[in-house]
């Protein structure tokens, strides 16, 4: 199997392996989505009980 030579820009995050270019602007992303999930799931838990 012939492996592809990974630029040195790149850099692998190290939460999702992903390779990215700017890993600061990465890392602010799952910062970002991990919060909005976190709101997500707050939101719907409180919606739960308030329809009990």
């Amino acid at each position: 199997m012939e492996q592809t030579q990974q630029s040195s820009a790149h850099q692998e995050c190290p939460d999702c392996h992903a390779l990215t270019a700017d890993l600061a602007a990465h890392k602010q992303w799952h910062s970002r989505l991990v919060h909005d999930i976190a709101t997500a799931v707050d939101r719907d838990a409180k919606r739960r009980v308030g329809t009990q």
